[in-house]
């Protein structure tokens, strides 16, 4: 049986994704962020959380920053058919606002010789305002990281 999913738009250009999947989802992300570490959860800053098929496999991962009581950690869980995979990228972020960004297929500069790359999936920037940002990119099964300078 095929699910309905309705797009909604919500404030700062993010779409929400609602169905009745997402009750089974939203319990199997939180699976996998207690796996990952049983102090973490979710942030509740919707700049903290993005959605995006980043490993270009046609399912729906998430990208978070997930929160302890003394650390936060940047986290990649790729969907599977019944739960999520964690790939810790920056297990130790120091406190302090953090956003994350969805960047979309296409050209982007980046710090460097290479001045820029085309990327063919989404990929995510983690942006530290007014100090620094990067890009992680899914390539060859692995995250890629290159500096960009999108942090303003």
């Amino acid at each position: 049986m095929r699910r309905r999913i309705r797009l909604v738009p919500i404030v700062a250009g993010f779409v929400v994704a609602t169905g009745s999947h997402l009750p089974a989802q939203n319990a199997q992300l939180d699976r996998a962020i207690r796996s990952f570490h049983t102090d973490f959860r979710l942030s509740s800053d919707r700049t903290r959380t993005a959605r995006g098929d980043f490993n270009g496999d046609g399912r729906e991962d998430v990208a978070a920053i997930v929160e302890g009581p003394e650390r936060s950690a940047f986290v990649i869980f790729h969907a599977q058919p019944d739960r999520f995979a964690p790939h810790p990228l920056f297990t130790n972020l120091p406190p302090g606002s953090v956003e994350l960004r969805v960047l979309q297929p296409g050209r982007h500069r980046v710090i460097g010789p290479q001045r820029s790359v085309v990327i063919k999936a989404p990929a995510v920037e983690l942006v530290f305002p007014g100090r620094s940002s990067a890009m992680y990119v899914w390539r060859d099964g692995r995250y890629r990281v290159l500096g960009t300078e999108n942090f303003r």
